[in-house]
């Protein structure tokens, strides 16, 4: 047993608080029709922003073609409803009762973090959404972290991270945050070394964590 306090919550978005990617996957593929985009070739990019530059450099697409025809599908998708991942309504109430600050720390831009939020019924639970758009680099790189934590006046060591991507542990554990890996997402990867934790849904988030109770484990 190793005990750490915490004295905030950050959650990533896209595969932790709701399971955007398939929706998203789908946008790219009938946006791209005809040209075939298979889900392994969907699945190197997440989590990066590597898309764009992929779609111009392998198939020709203008560069804008993300921002003009993939985005406004992904969001008609978006608008039709989402669920929230089970479990996180119930952890943002257990933050909420202990007095957390909570913050979504996400490499989706501001536009779509808002629409996603929307879409699962959780945008009045966020005060703070802090954006790819807000640093200098995105994830791996920590700065989305490491602002975040400054803007919630907490020191990193006392945050605790919900991240899903190599990308995204890698920035948080980076940032000097303790990290759960969730797994509940379509597209995950395997059990990430820099995780402190891995739980195969928000519903397996140990609440006692959120009172200093930090342990590490896996249950896989």
């Amino acid at each position: 047993m190793a005990r750490h306090e915490v004295r905030a919550l950050i959650f990533d978005m896209d595969g932790v608080l709701a399971d955007t990617e398939p929706l998203f996957y789908a946008a790219t593929r009938d946006a791209m029709h005809p040209h075939p985009f298979t889900e392994a070739e969907y699945e190197q990019f997440i989590g990066t922003h590597g898309l764009e530059k992929w779609l111009t450099t392998n198939h020709g697409f203008a560069p804008d073609f993300l921002r003009t025809r993939i985005l406004p599908t992904y969001h008609e998708m978006l608008e039709r409803g989402l669920e929230a991942m089970a479990g996180a309504a119930g952890l943002l109430d257990a933050a909420r009762a202990r007095g957390l600050p909570v913050a979504v720390a996400s490499a989706s831009s501001h536009d779509s973090i808002e629409r996603t939020l929307r879409a699962i019924g959780l945008r009045d639970h966020f005060p703070l959404v802090v954006s790819a758009d807000d640093v200098a680099r995105t994830k791996p790189a920590p700065d989305v972290y490491l602002h975040t934590a400054r803007l919630l006046g907490v020191t990193p060591e006392m945050c605790l991270a919900i991240e899903d991507s190599v990308h995204g542990i890698v920035s948080a554990s980076t940032a000097g945050m303790r990290v759960v890996q969730s797994r509940q997402a379509t597209y995950v990867p395997p059990p990430h070394p820099a995780a402190h934790a891995v739980i195969e849904s928000l519903e397996h988030f140990e609440h006692a964590w959120l009172d200093g109770g930090f342990r590490y484990f896996s249950d896989m």
